[in-house]
């Protein structure tokens, strides 16, 4: 599973984080990632402890989201 695919499955077909987790049980780490990229840019920043992690998550919105 791509983070491409799983981000059309969250957030243009509107399948629930939850429900990713439950048909996906082997990509957990990846359904949270896309999870934490509708999360404001604020809230993402106190909730990622490392910078590294913010900027792969940013660098990840940045490329799929194009917000």
């Amino acid at each position: 599973m791509t983070y491409r695919e799983l981000i059309d499955l969250k957030f243009k077909k509107g399948i629930s984080t939850y429900e990713l987790v439950c048909r996906f049980p082997k990509e957990i780490k990846r359904v949270s990632e896309v999870a934490l990229l509708d999360v404001p840019d604020a809230t993402l920043r106190e909730v990622v402890s490392g910078k590294r992690e913010f900027d792969r998550l940013m660098g990840l919105r940045k490329r799929f989201l194009k917000k």
